[in-house]
């Protein structure tokens, strides 16, 4: 015979058991916690730091302290301390803190309601497989209890259908919800088979016209397509293959088969911001100030704003330029930049002109190619073809030819470095000291009217038929020249020379 009995468990008084009220008492104390099951909650993870005896919960999942590992089961509180009790499946508690019934399905306690649940329900109809609820009646109501009330119906995936259809005759011919998808539509049928949508709102609010909408042409009074707080503005179809826009009961823009009519100037980011605005796709337009990249600008007007930094300038156009713009091949003087594009590739070409300082009406022009940029080179016309030269790193900066001329006589220089020094003046007394069978003249010195970078080739002449002239060892600033001859010269003879070389 078993010691226990074969449900609940509870432990059987044995033949000529001793202290049998021991084995009755702890039959007697389970049926006492599981006869009339009620616990106080189902959720208490951690006892209760104060519980009264006979106290009862369904310890919550996860439970600790002295609850720990007993998730699920009954907890009793009695003069030995928390006492636990697996449940079987079937079991019913009352939660008291809840309100609600709640069964032990043999993995967790869930709560039931009267009836439990029913398969179908029909109310004057027949339910079925797929319509489990039916109800035929002449009206369905579905009341408030107090506030407002909500009809739910949900999917299990955004690729299930959660809807409303209407039918004739129980074929479909409009529904809306949520068809295959998450955007609410409204679709319909005319025979219950293919269906077209007519409405669609997406989650962020937007809503569209899959089918296309037909508008009353309107007028510009009260246009076909308006607004509820602005009925006088929307659009309007004055005639055959045309819209009109309308704003305030006028008509502002008018679009047919063959031109677009605008009655209103034109503004915003589709329309160039200022003079020179490259940003792609905007429409341009002429400014007062700095007109359209340096077009159209009126006499007496600006081209706007100086660019800072001609080197950051690459849209073709015509720009202002002052004394602080920086990457200009002249500091401190102001002038104009044209920016031209070749015939493709990244190249770009600029020509500077200065109006201001000592290089007025000079033009420099530079090319760049991958983002570098050449030196400038400066453009040559009748008023800068002569001046100063100069040069930076080997280019010329200045003016093509130099000329001038001090006491040691007169220079010329060119752009390419080339220098040219000349003298028509210079004197010895006689040609008469024997040398060999030559006579020749003291030594004169001359000191170059501009010194060279390098040593420089000199040649001398004498003006006498009969006599010639002998350089010397030149250096950078002086070279001295004889004159000689085969007869002795007892007179002063005067010498021209010649000295050519490189200024840088």
């Amino acid at each position: 015979m078993s010691e226990v009995s074969a449900v609940l468990a509870l432990p059987y008084i044995q033949p000529a058991q001793a202290q049998k009220h021991v084995t009755h008492n702890e039959a007697l104390r389970v049926l006492d916690v599981i006869v009339q099951l009620a616990v106080l909650s189902r959720s208490l993870t951690a006892p209760p730091a104060e519980p009264a005896p006979g106290e009862r919960h369904i310890v919550g999942g996860a439970a600790t302290g002295a609850w720990a590992g007993q998730d699920g089961k009954i907890a009793v509180f009695d003069v030995e301390g928390w006492v636990f009790f697996a449940p079987l499946p079937g079991w019913r508690a009352e939660v008291l803190g809840d309100g609600a019934s709640v069964v032990f399905d043999g993995t967790a306690w869930t709560a039931r309601g009267v009836p439990l649940s029913v398969d179908r329900l029909g109310i004057n109809a027949s339910p079925d497989a797929t319509n489990r609820f039916a109800v035929a009646s002449a009206a369905t109501l579905l009341n408030h209890e107090g506030q407002g009330h909500q009809l739910k119906i949900n999917k299990a995936a955004p690729g299930d259908t959660a809807s409303l259809l209407f039918q004739t005759g129980f074929s479909g011919r409009a529904e809306m919800g949520l068809a295959g998808n998450d955007a609410f539509s409204v679709k319909v049928s005319a025979d219950g088979a293919s269906f077209a949508e007519g409405l669609r709102v997406g989650a962020g609010g937007e809503a569209s016209l899959p089918g296309g909408a037909l508008l009353p042409d309107g007028t510009a009074a009260l246009p076909g397509l308006r607004f509820a707080g602005d009925p006088n503005t929307g659009i309007a179809r004055p005639g055959a293959d045309q819209i009109g826009l309308v704003a305030g009961g006028v008509q502002r823009a008018l679009l047919s088969g063959s031109a677009l009519q605008v009655d209103v100037a034109l503004t915003g980011t589709g329309m160039t911001s200022g003079s020179h605005d490259a940003t792609g796709g905007r429409a341009a337009r002429v400014f007062a100030t700095g007109g359209l990249f340096g077009l159209g600008v009126a006499q007496g007007q600006s081209l706007g704003a100086a660019v800072t930094d001609a080197a950051t300038v690459g849209v073709a156009g015509i720009y202002r330029t002052d004394t602080v713009t920086a990457g200009l091949p002249v500091s401190a003087a102001s002038g104009l930049l044209e920016v031209f594009h070749g015939a493709g590739g990244d190249t770009i070409h600029q020509r500077w002109t200065a109006t201001t300082a000592d290089a007025a009406t000079r033009c420099w022009q530079r090319r760049a190619s991958g983002g570098v940029w050449t030196v400038w080179s400066l453009g040559f016309n009748q008023s800068t073809l002569l001046g100063t030269v100069s040069q930076s790193g080997g280019l010329p900066t200045g003016a093509a030819i130099e000329r001038g001329s001090n006491a040691n006589g007169e220079y010329v220089r060119l752009a390419d470095g080339t220098q040219i020094c000349t003298i028509s003046g210079l004197s010895v007394a006689n040609a008469s000291t024997a040398t060999g069978s030559l006579y020749r003249s003291g030594t004169v010195y001359w000191s170059y009217p501009a010194s060279f970078i390098a040593l420089p080739v000199v040649k001398g002449e004498v003006d006498d038929s009969d006599a010639w002239a002998v350089g010397g060892t030149p250096t950078l600033t002086q070279v001295g020249f004889r004159a000689v001859s085969p007869v002795s010269k007892s007179t002063a003879l005067t010498i021209r020379a010649l000295a050519v070389g490189r200024w840088f």
